[in-house]
């Protein structure tokens, strides 16, 4: 009877341990969303909701890092990353993120590192997304190494994993506007604009062509709307440039 008793009470508790997984699954998806619609301090809010429960899922930590990298807190994104890797290592995730917090530190050769070995441990998963925005980073990585060539290798890697990602078009057409290939890289920044029509950078990134090609008052047009978006170096654009301009 004891030993019914003991099966029973075992199979209670993973059930309730599933179920628990399901439902803090349930709460990051939610965090997530409200990442998506700007509502940071409430996706917050989920994350630390879903850590309450499960101090150690891996997801929940992980998109935690990935919103304290959009607030700009690289520091806290990458304490968070390395303790999470010193408990599960193997979760390729996090090597993505870390390298992303790489990049934005300016250390690029340790974000090669980390890209490289979140390949490796994702060959299993078959998430396309995922290889998608290792390349991305390992692209933009490779870029500021000034390794052009392999750069536009890994974006047309990612582009052909998922070609409605407006990063990859945003990176591969800034590194043509710093090859003079501005043809291209207004191709580039096109796309981005079409994906994201909310994205400052395409605009502004445009606009600098547009001076290059001698282009005013397209490039005017650009910079008011890259400013309306919040870029302020475009704003000064418009102050030195276009003040006394007439846009279309």
């Amino acid at each position: 009877m004891k030993h019914i008793l003991l099966l029973f009470s075992l199979f209670v508790t993973i059930n309730a341990t599933v179920f628990s997984q399901a439902d803090v699954k349930s709460i990051v998806d939610s965090g997530n969303d409200l990442v998506k619609l700007k509502r940071f301090d409430e996706a917050m809010e989920k994350f630390d909701e879903a850590l309450d429960y499960l101090p150690s899922y891996a997801p929940a930590l992980d998109s935690k890092a990935n919103l304290l990298i959009t607030l700009e807190d690289y520091k806290g994104a990458g304490k968070i990353i390395e303790d999470a890797i010193k408990k599960n290592s193997d979760y390729p995730q996090f090597y993505l993120t870390r390298g992303i917090v790489n990049i934005h530190k300016g250390k690029y050769d340790d974000a090669l590192e980390d890209l490289n070995r979140a390949l490796d441990l994702g060959q299993g998963i078959n998430d396309k997304l995922f290889e998608n925005k290792v390349y991305v980073n390992r692209g933009a990585a490779y870029q500021k190494l000034f390794l052009n060539e392999e750069a536009l290798n890994d974006y047309s890697k990612a582009i052909q994993l998922n070609d409605k990602n407006p990063n990859v078009y945003l990176y591969r057409g800034f590194l043509y506007y710093q090859t003079n290939e501005y043809e291209e890289a207004v191709k580039d920044f096109n796309v981005v604009i079409n994906l994201d029509p909310e994205n400052p950078f395409a605009y502004y990134n445009r606009g600098m062509i547009y001076i290059k090609q001698l282009k005013d008052v397209e490039a005017c047009d650009d910079f008011h709307k890259a400013c309306e978006l919040g870029n302020n170096n475009a704003c000064k654009m418009v102050i030195s440039r276009c003040i006394n301009l007439k846009t279309q």
